[in-house]
This record gives structure tokens, sequence and C-alpha cells, in this order.
């Protein structure tokens, strides 16, 4: 038998070549076995692959919904609406834009509010700081209802759409917001101004602060209250500093990252009042009162004569479980 000789002693392997088929089909007969070795493989690796599912689905319960299809009633069921929460309510808010230099304008406003609706004590920090707040129930001044543009007919219908500087930068913005009980959301009031100085007034004096990047804005709560009422909580806001991913918690604990900006809360001017149906909350600015607060949030004057921004919040939907209980 041919072999090899190993240099460390007399022993014999056997020959590689002696394994090969001898013969005229010898090449052939290679091929056929290498395919059917081959083939083998691939059969035995589908084998074990079939049993690791069938494994995973007698071991993991939640795989089975993976290895079945859904019937057509669940399939439907994704199609559906996404229901409100019974507490939910449903805020409308208007952003006004009046012309700072009609008092007259400004007075027949501020004769129809009750600003006596606000604690003495809470309105008394919100005049020291440049704010003017009440709420206005009934009808409308005539001036306010104005530049809302109420009409009591549809305007005609134009297919022809004409952009001016009225519809690029219209006067009166209308927003609708849905809140539960447990959310809040922003309000912004003032455009993003690359450097700010704010004055703010407190029991022991002012306070003097510069911002970078800041923007006024309220955050809003709302809840329902008894009566077919809510109550709404509004509360000033400067938003300032470079746009980063923050930490933020939730009511079920879970920890969001979420991109804003730095807060400079003013707590002692949080406002919490109670609305019915039909009532409007109002929050603009005094007169005479550059350099407040009031005026940071209210006022603006873009190459232009200067102009007061009027917040209007009121209830547009009462909460459904207020309905259910005052039918019960």
């Amino acid at each position: 038998m041919p072999g090899y000789i190993d240099t460390r002693g007399v022993v014999a392997y056997p020959s590689r070549l002696s394994s090969v088929p001898q013969g005229p089909y010898s090449h052939r007969q290679l091929i056929v076995d290498a395919a059917l070795h081959s083939l083998g493989l691939e059969v035995r690796s589908r084998l074990v692959i079939a049993m690791m599912i069938l494994v995973a689905a007698f071991i993991l319960p939640g795989c089975t919904v993976l290895l079945s299809t859904p019937p057509p009633s669940d399939v439907k069921s994704f199609l559906k609406a996404v229901e409100t929460a019974p507490d939910s309510v449903t805020l409308e808010i208007f952003h006004v834009r009046l012309p700072a230099a009609d008092r007259e304008l400004d007075e027949e406003l501020w004769q129809a509010v009750d600003e006596q609706s606000v604690d003495v004590g809470l309105r008394r920090r919100l005049v020291r700081n440049g704010f003017r707040v009440g709420v206005l129930g009934g009808a409308l001044p005539d001036g306010l209802a104005r530049q809302l543009n109420l009409q009591s007919e549809l305007p005609e219908v134009s297919s022809e759409r004409v952009i001016t500087d009225q519809s690029a930068n219209p006067t009166v913005v209308r927003r609708v917001l849905q809140l539960n009980r447990h959310e809040s959301a922003t309000i912004q009031s003032s455009d993003l101004h690359d450097k700010l100085h704010v004055l703010f007034a407190t029991d022991s004096g002012l306070q003097g602060h510069s911002y970078r990047q800041a923007q006024a804005s309220f955050s809003l709560r709302a809840a329902a209250a008894p009566g077919q009422r809510i109550t709404v909580e509004l509360n000033p806001e400067l938003h300032h500093g470079e746009m980063r991913n923050r930490y933020a918690g939730s009511d079920q604990g879970i920890f969001m990252v979420t991109p804003s900006r730095e807060r400079e809360s003013y707590e002692q001017l949080n406002l919490k009042i109670e609305l019915a149906p039909g009532e409007l909350l109002i929050v603009s600015c005094l007169p005479d009162a550059s350099g407040s607060l009031g005026n940071v949030f209210h006022s603006q004057s873009h190459n232009g004569p200067t102009e007061h921004k009027i917040v209007l919040v009121r209830m547009l939907e009462v909460p459904r479980s207020e309905i259910l209980a005052n039918v019960e």
C-alpha cells in the first residue's frame, strides 16, 4: 500500500489518493457524492430550524400570536377611532393682536371684563408685573367681536386665494386643545428673542435677569369641575437657551427624553380660576408697563406700531363625565 514516511519514525499513513475510486467514472462519482452530501446538510438544517420554532411556540406563549393570523374582527379594531377620556376637557384658545394706541378699544374691552374674579393677592402681584386678567361672560364687546371677525352670515366662497400681509400674519389665531386631567399644554405668547432683559417684581423688590434665545409661554392645565364647569390653570414661563434633550418624568413613572430649553417658571403668578360654559378667560398687559414681565408676554412691535396681544381661553365642550352625572 503506498504511503507517506514520517521523518520521526517509520510510520506509514494511508495515502489520500487511495480513497479515490479508480476507473473511468471516478470523477463523476465524486461530483454525485458531493451533491448528495450538501443536500443532506440542507435537509438537516431545515429540520433543526423547524424544531426550534415548534419548541419556542410551546415554551413562549407570546410567540403563538406571531404564528397565528388575527381574525377579521381584530383587524377591524385597528381602524376604530381613538376614544377620548371621560374627564377630558376641550378648550378653544384665541390669540388676538390689538393696536396699542387704540385706548378706546382697550377701555371698552376691560369695562366688560370682571377682574374681581381673580384673588385679590394674586391680582396685585399680576398688576405689579404688568399683567391684566379677568373673566368675560355674556355678549362680547363690539370692538372685540369685530376683531374676532364673528359674523352672522357666511362669507362668499371664492375659488381664488390671494396671499396678503393680513393672511400671512393674521391678527387672530384660533386653536383647539383637548386635555386630560394630568396633561399640560404650552401656549406661546411671544416670538423668539435673541436677547431679552426681564424685570420681575417680588415682595422684596425688583429682580432683573437677562436671557438668550428666550420665548415667553404659558403652561396650561385644565380639569373638569362640578356643575359642568372647568378649572383652568395658567403659569407664565420663560423658555431660554439652546434646545437640548432633557429627561422628563410622567405620571406613570416613566422618564422620557424630550428636546426643550431651560425654563424660568413664575409660580408666584400662577393663575387658577373656574370657568362656566360661555365664559372667557382674558389675559393681557397693562397699557403703560414697558419693561415689565407682562409687557414681554403681551407686547410686540416689528417694524411698525406697537401691538398688544390678548390670550382668550374658553370651554368648547363640557366633559362627558359631567353630563352623565347631571343626567343620573
